[in-house]
């Protein structure tokens, strides 16, 4: 095996970097395993592809049949993309998080509509999810820089200023869209009635409905908007962002959740909020 390990980093030089650039995508591939698999408390699956590739690695040396070792290069091109598949959402949110599109959404909020009026939208908010939950009443806001078209449409357009009177009316129970989300964007509300994606995780508390689950879907889906639920049980407020969750919210804490959404508050403010590592 000694033998072998050295011929593979020896021989032509255009062979030579191509197995160097497989040994870096390899480490790579693991890297990203370890990683997101960490986030995802997945550690299990990473050790068995591990062992599995190991295994793959050591037969590849004992077999000398080529057709063989095809299939040995081929099982292991498989579990890699598998892996790559299996946390291809938690890789798309970090890219995100690390562009630049996000940051121009926000200074263009800002600049557009002016702190003043961003201060008042957020203000009828809270006062609108406080009287929801005073009287039990059901709802899920979604604040978002911007929203997939499939979504918006999966609702009626509204495209109306925001006051606490229009959004505790949209939520009124037995009307046609208290049971969707409403999402606001721009500045406005966009769109009343959407459904969302539901989040499939089972670790959640009981308690959590449909909205709930709605509500941690979204922003698992969309890394830039944050999610209000109001408990139809409970009255109890919660906020999602990013797949992470606060509950029983007061106002000030609200504010703060908002004023992050609505692009008044800095990076700064808003990791010290939701944490540096935001899932």
């Amino acid at each position: 095996m000694q033998e072998t390990l050295k011929g593979f980093f020896t021989g032509d030089v255009k062979v030579l970097i191509g197995r160097i650039i497989c040994v870096i995508l390899t480490a790579l591939v693991f890297f990203l395993f370890f990683y997101y698999a960490k986030k995802r408390n997945l550690q299990l699956f990473t050790y068995v592809s591990i062992a599995v590739v190991a295994v793959l690695f050591a037969l590849s040396f004992l077999v000398s049949k080529t057709e063989l070792g095809f299939y040995l290069l081929f099982a292991y091109v498989v579990l890699a993309v598998l892996g790559l598949m299996l946390f291809i959402s938690d890789i798309n949110r970090h890219i995100f998080r690390l562009s630049v599109k996000r940051k121009f959404f926000r200074e263009n909020l800002a600049d557009h509509y002016g702190s003043e009026d961003l201060s008042k939208s957020v203000a009828e908010i809270v006062k609108s999810c406080l009287r929801l939950s005073k009287t039990d009443t059901g709802a899920l806001i979604v604040i978002a820089d911007h929203m997939s078209d499939e979504i918006l449409d999966s609702g009626i357009k509204i495209n109306s200023e925001i006051t606490a009177e229009l959004i505790e009316t949209l939520f009124f129970p037995k009307t046609p869209l208290h049971d969707g989300a409403v999402i606001i964007t721009a500045n406005k509300v966009a769109s009343a009635g959407c459904y969302l994606p539901l989040t499939q995780a089972q670790n959640l508390p009981r308690e959590f409905g449909t909205r709930h689950r709605a509500a941690i879907g979204v922003s698992a889906a969309f890394p830039d908007c944050t999610a209000i639920v109001v408990s139809e049980e409970t009255g109890i407020i919660s906020a999602m962002h990013d797949g992470k969750i606060k509950r029983y919210l007061d106002s000030r804490q609200l504010q703060d959740i908002l004023d992050c959404a609505m692009g008044l508050a800095d990076e700064s403010a808003e990791e010290r909020l939701w944490g540096e590592n935001r899932q």
